[in-house]
């Protein structure tokens, strides 16, 4: 997940090509990440260490840890740390970009620090990037204290990366009155509170949600699609009802409906996420205890 936060700065800021970025993404997941380049990431080891140790293994057959500890650089508890690191998607995504020549340890290390700069990100929300958690990630870009609101967003999220696509991008959320769309499926919750939950596109791009969750290959958003996605909604609705119930919270679920060329209207705050996947646009809709005029 991190690949494709960085990877698309990377692309729109010309340091890579969409077609290395596209390479890269693909290769990531066979990667096997290098226990010298995490030491480095990890701070635990300088670059020029680290190629110390790679040209001493082209001379003898032993493992890069062992060198590390009989050196005197790494402590053998903090080889087990590393070892166990050799999963992580940040460090995946970085092993590729070196291995084929795109970006050294050094650009990355000096763009990663630009991208941090540019979006105000905190030291702790590029390790929540890094983690490819997506418990992590999503109070990166939404406010999840704020009540229910907080938390219908994250459920939605999570299970946007549980059932449709494992690899998304959050862009950071923000509030209107107003939103126009191309098209829309909801579903209104009644009860001890009022929750209006959608996701919204100007076109197709709703096929992104509708294709992966109903198994088939919609071309374009027809009723069918426009059920698929509703259901969506309507499960993980079910999730919140549940859990809100066992809070002694009751809310009523009324049937999804899905709307095109309109506008939603409310007096209280409409919450907007942008929802990236495979490169295209979903908004997530959510509007808590405030009528909502959908014309």
């Amino acid at each position: 997940m991190f690949g494709l936060f960085f990877g698309t700065y990377l692309v729109e800021k010309n340091k890579i090509s969409q077609s290395q970025f596209e390479d890269v993404m693909s290769q990531q997941q066979k990667t096997r990440v290098k226990l010298g380049l995490i030491a480095v990431s990890e701070k635990l080891l300088t670059i020029k260490q680290a190629e110390e140790i790679n040209d001493i293994q082209r001379r003898m057959d032993c493992r890069f840890g062992d060198i590390a500890i009989e050196k005197g650089y790494l402590l053998a508890e903090e080889v087990t740390h590393l070892l166990n690191m050799q999963g992580n998607p940040y460090l995946q995504f970085v092993q590729v970009i070196t291995d084929n020549n795109i970006l050294s340890v050094g650009d990355i290390e000096n763009h990663l620090e630009e991208y941090k700069n540019e979006n105000h990100f905190s030291t702790s929300d590029i390790d929540a990037l890094k983690s490819g958690d997506i418990d992590r990630i999503i109070p990166v870009f939404v406010d999840i204290n704020a009540p229910f609101t907080g938390e219908c967003i994250s459920l939605f999220l999570r299970n946007i990366v549980r059932f449709i696509n494992s690899n998304i991008v959050i862009e950071e959320a923000y509030k209107v009155n107003d939103y126009r769309f191309g098209a829309l499926a909801s579903q209104r919750m009644i009860g001890d509170h009022e929750i209006f939950v959608g996701f919204a596109c100007e076109e197709n791009e709703l096929l992104t949600i509708a294709n992966p969750f109903a198994k088939e290959e919609f071309t374009d958003m027809n009723e069918d699609a426009f059920d698929s996605v509703c259901e969506f909604i309507n499960c993980i609705n079910g999730l919140l009802a549940s859990k809100l119930s066992q809070e002694d919270i009751h809310i009523d679920m009324t049937p999804p409906l899905f709307y095109t060329g309109k506008k939603i209207s409310s007096k209280g705050e409409i919450h907007v996420v942008p929802v990236i996947i495979n490169g295209v646009q979903s908004d997530l809709i959510v509007v808590l205890d405030n009528q909502v005029e959908i014309n």
